[in-house]
């Protein structure tokens, strides 16, 4: 590969030094807007309380949680051209979401693996942690890591290897939740 096309193939990198310099502010913009999104899936009454009495309730985690997932994966697209889709993953079988234990996992489908893919997903996940230690939910108390991204080529979906293989799970398969699919009505 020539030097021009290298440079635009890796010119998303430049991006990522600017957003990692405020990656602060994006993810407590990712956290309010989750948290937001969250609570107007609540019952009216339940909206107003405080996010410490919120994070006790299983539908307030499940739709919190699903919020920042959806949130995460369109950052990491803006940020990267590259990112054809994201998908959410969970490490084991099924677990109930009293027992979620703050950990959030991100399957990235990109043509080829990336260092600023990589990257992002370390800063953002340092970023997060902090965040989250201030929320004060025992969910994330003492956590040294709560995003987890991970890079999917079509290579390795075609001929399911590596992180490609969990496509074929019988349980667990990933579930996208970028671009998501419009209804038609």
């Amino acid at each position: 590969m020539n030097d021009v096309n290298r440079w635009r193939r890796e010119k998303p990198v430049e991006h990522l030094s600017s957003a990692a310099k405020d990656i602060g502010q994006v993810v407590n913009d990712l956290c309010e807007k989750a948290l937001e999104d969250a609570k107007a899936q609540l019952h009216p009454l339940l909206r107003t309380a405080a996010v410490e009495r919120l994070g006790q309730r299983r539908e307030f985690l499940q739709a919190f949680k699903s919020a920042l997932e959806r949130r995460i994966a369109r950052k990491l697209a803006d940020w990267q051209p590259t990112v054809q889709a994201v998908f959410k993953f969970d490490e084991t079988q099924t677990e109930p979401m009293e027992s979620w234990d703050g950990s959030i996992h991100l399957l990235v489908k990109v043509p080829r693996l990336s260092n600023a893919v990589k990257a992002l997903g370390k800063a953002l996940d340092k970023g997060l942690v902090k965040r989250f230690n201030q929320l004060g939910w025992s969910h994330f108390q003492k956590r040294q890591s709560i995003l987890e991204v991970q890079q999917v080529t079509s290579n390795e979906l075609r001929h399911g290897v590596s992180y490609g293989a969990m496509f074929y799970a019988v349980y667990n398969a990933p579930v996208k939740v970028w671009p998501q699919e419009r209804v038609a009505r």
